[in-house]
């Protein structure tokens, strides 16, 4: 028998996270511990009104898995015979694994046959604001090798010319949370190329990104909010080159291995995205640094006070 324990913790921002369609000033996140023999798993999910989640859509989700869950009839080979992708099904998926590790008294680079790094170099993410506030605040990050950057369609050749000309070596990723339309991405390649932009995130929103199909990019288009699962890949392959693998919309880390197998057999630019989230969200997620050409896990360094243990970020480096 288990014994699962379900937590809503909130985490005060250092700052107002805003993208183009929202903005907010907390981190709402659902824990997970799973208890047996003494041992316990540890998950977080993060809950996600834009795809309709919410901490109590997510906690009853978890609730009604009880049963199953403390009867030990769910475990990590079946969970996606229980639940659909989602933040609910991350949440129970990683502390399954973590339970996993401690049960059979392994860490989870030894599980994995992969190889535990110190440090990883990782992004920063530069939230909506005014040209000055975002410039400034790439200044301030400029010893990170990938700067993210959150736009709109406007003032982008003032915020990609201002920050290009300050951090002339670092990889830039502009992500429009399906901000843009097709004119848009069109209209600003230019300078997008001269700003020697190395990635687009999610510019039209998946209603709208069939129009990519006949759209022949010189920069790598990345799939966000078109990409979740595994089933998604072959669609979503014929309109991005990249794609974001964030564990709260695979629905933990067993999809994600999946998707990260199949996406590098098939030559997909990938990047490990995050929802801002503590250190418990990023954890199960770097286990797939292998696989990584973009690593974007930088959720806990935009809280005021991280779990405690966590990872730090210095120098550019988690």
């Amino acid at each position: 028998m288990s014994e699962l324990k379900i937590i809503h913790d909130s985490w005060e921002l250092n700052k107002v996270f805003a993208i183009s369609r929202s903005s907010k000033k907390t981190a709402e996140t659902v824990e997970v511990q799973i208890t047996k023999n003494g041992k316990t798993g540890f998950g977080e999910g993060v809950p996600y009104s834009h795809y309709d989640e919410s901490i109590e859509s997510v906690t009853s989700q978890i609730e009604g898995l009880r049963i199953n869950i403390e009867n030990d009839e769910i475990n990590l080979n079946n969970l996606d015979d229980y639940i659909s992708a989602g933040s609910a099904r991350n949440a129970i998926d990683c502390a399954l694994w973590d339970l996993e590790c401690k049960t059979k008294d392994q860490d989870i680079w030894s599980l994995l046959d992969i190889s535990k790094p110190s440090s990883l170099p990782c992004s920063y993410t530069i939230v909506l604001d005014t040209v000055e506030n975002m410039l400034s605040d790439a200044i301030e990050h400029k010893n990170f090798p990938i700067i993210k950057i959150k736009v709109n369609n406007e003032n982008l050749e003032q915020i990609l010319t201002g920050i290009r000309s300050k951090l002339r070596q670092a990889k830039i990723i502009i992500d429009a949370n399906e901000g843009f339309t097709l004119d848009t991405l069109k209209e600003n390649m230019s300078i997008f190329e001269k700003t020697k932009v190395d990635l687009i995130e999610q510019p039209l929103s998946p209603e709208l990104d069939n129009q990519l199909l006949n759209f022949a990019s010189p920069i790598p288009i990345c799939a966000d909010e078109s990409f979740h699962t595994i089933s998604d890949f072959e669609e979503v392959s014929k309109k991005y080159s990249a794609i974001n693998i964030k564990l709260d919309k695979t629905g933990g880390l067993s999809e994600a291995l999946l998707i990260a197998n199949k996406a590098k057999k098939n030559g997909k630019i990938i990047m490990l995205g995050c929802m801002v989230a503590t250190s418990l969200s990023m954890l199960p997620a770097l286990s797939l640094y292998k696989y990584a050409d973009f690593i974007d896990l930088d959720g806990p360094y935009f809280l005021k006070q991280d779990r405690e243990n966590g990872i730090k970020y210095e120098n550019g480096k988690m």
